[in-house]
């Protein structure tokens, strides 16, 4: 799904970008022909600029936290115990962060609590090497069963209508589950809690 959206606000950014130009050009037509406009059509040219990146900003930032918040929300979240991953391609957005797609692959328990191989792209901390075995809550929705993003451990926790979904997958016997830190930090983190305690007291020392 980050694939999808990656080239997705490509398209829309180069969409941008030629009405931006277009607009541009207009001003000396309109300097030509109509020049007592001029001055207008290029406050209208600066306005319409302005909102059109802030629009295009908005977008890039938010899209997928908007989805992974919205399917959180409504309960459409699944137990995934991820078994690794590998990086699929480089990605810089328009403030030159740079990220890391990568699919990760394991198994994914449904709401029935039967696990399915399931794979996955998702935007990794451009710092992330190896992924870590271990268990993540996702969203999951068997209509769109594309749209499956790893949510951040404080979203799963301020939400307490997923107490009981997550209570369930605890107690199921079959699954022994060993959370992994999943956090959002320019792009998601995945480390062991053994990992991010070590991170901890270094950071003190």
């Amino acid at each position: 799904m980050q694939v999808f959206l990656a080239r997705t606000l490509n398209a829309i950014l180069l969409l941008f970008s030629v009405v931006i130009i277009a607009l541009f050009a207009g001003i000396f037509l309109v300097g030509r022909f109509w020049p007592d406009y001029r001055g207008y059509y290029i406050g209208v040219f600066a306005f319409v600029s302005i909102v059109i990146t802030l629009y295009f900003k908005y977008l890039e930032d938010h899209w997928d936290k908007r989805i992974i918040t919205r399917m959180a929300k409504s309960g459409k979240v699944a137990l995934m115990h991820i078994r690794g991953g590998r990086r699929l391609m480089s990605m810089r957005d328009t403030s030159f962060t740079v990220y890391w797609i990568y699919e990760l692959e394991g198994e994914l328990w449904n709401r029935e609590h039967v696990p399915l191989k399931k794979t996955f792209q998702e935007k990794m901390n451009k710092d992330t090497g190896e992924i870590p075995e271990g268990f993540v809550y996702v969203t999951y929705d068997e209509q769109k069963p594309r749209q499956v993003f790893i949510i951040p451990n404080a979203m799963i926790g301020n939400l307490p209508g997923l107490a009981p979904l997550v209570a369930g997958y605890e107690k199921d016997g079959a699954i022994n589950i060993k959370y992994l830190d999943a956090h959002y930090n320019k792009g998601m983190v995945l480390k062991t809690f053994k990992e991010t305690l070590s991170d901890y007291k270094a950071e003190r020392a």
